[in-house]
């Protein structure tokens, strides 16, 4: 598939085999006092393990040097990052959930009513409580990328941990509600997608072709915006705020935040 930025043109001027999966430029983003985020620095992806000589060329172009890889342990073993860059574990689920699914799968006992909440699932909801060792390190190695450096992070389809991510870096540089659920969306995938419908295929088989339900093969293609509402509307109801649950939990502080905006903001000082 093609990669996209904002707008929706080509990620810069780099060539992609068509390997990475949701591959997308943060750039453009509107925040809530009128600036942008800077375009070719933050960058949001699935998985880098199929990555050919050409598309590791194409991330050297786009000036991105440091990878954090959301999948957890056994998923880094299994296909291992070919990012030809610093990469870094961020893990934002553990190993036994996902062998746990990754079991269920290959049985045939998984059901359409737990693949219909996903969320739960995976344990997305549950991640700002169980992994803020891992958004600590996301922030801090955002925070200390070089004014001209990107970075760009990923999980295994790049929709769900890694909009998880998205929607929290978006939050705290300012981005308005309306672009961060816009970048959310931008995820979803028709399941006849070419690259989808090979990630899709084992899953089908395994499982059988008429006993997944529409909204069961949805939710492992897209997200949905209720997904997001209830997540933040459970960290403001615990935090008061994501930006709160960076800054006093995660533990980048005030500094951090206003620091994450000076590096990743359009005309802001540096």
């Amino acid at each position: 598939m093609h990669s996209l930025d904002p707008a929706g043109e080509a990620v810069g001027t780099a060539h992609f085999s068509g390997r990475i999966l949701n591959l997308r430029d943060l750039g453009g983003l509107r925040t809530t006092d009128g600036r942008k985020v800077a375009r070719g620095r933050l960058y949001r992806a699935g998985t880098l393990h199929d990555l050919t000589e050409q598309d590791g060329a194409a991330l050297a172009a786009l000036g991105i040097r440091t990878v954090l890889d959301l999948r957890s342990d056994w998923e880094r073993r299994s296909q291992p990052c070919a990012a030809p860059v610093r990469v870094i574990a961020a893990p934002m689920v553990d190993d036994r959930t996902v062998m746990s699914i990754h079991a269920r799968f290959d049985s045939a006992t998984i059901t359409s009513e737990e693949l219909e909440d996903w969320w739960n699932l995976t344990r997305v909801f549950q991640a700002p409580q169980e992994h803020i060792a891992s958004l600590k390190v996301v922030f801090d190695t955002l925070l200390a990328a070089g004014p001209d450096d990107a970075v760009l992070f990923h999980c295994r389809g790049g929709k769900d941990r890694t909009g998880l991510v998205a929607a929290f870096v978006l939050d705290a540089l300012g981005v308005t509600w309306e672009d961060i659920v816009a970048d959310f969306l931008r995820s979803n995938l028709p399941a006849d997608d070419e690259h989808m419908a090979e990630h899709l295929a084992p899953i089908v088989a395994a499982l059988g072709p008429n006993t997944l339900s529409d909204e069961a093969i949805a939710s492992l293609t897209s997200v949905k915006p209720e997904w997001l509402e209830a997540l933040f509307h459970e960290i403001g109801d615990r935090y008061g705020s994501v930006s709160r649950y960076l800054t006093d939990h995660v533990g980048i502080g005030a500094h951090g935040l206003a620091r994450l905006r000076v590096l990743y903001l359009e005309g802001a000082s540096r």
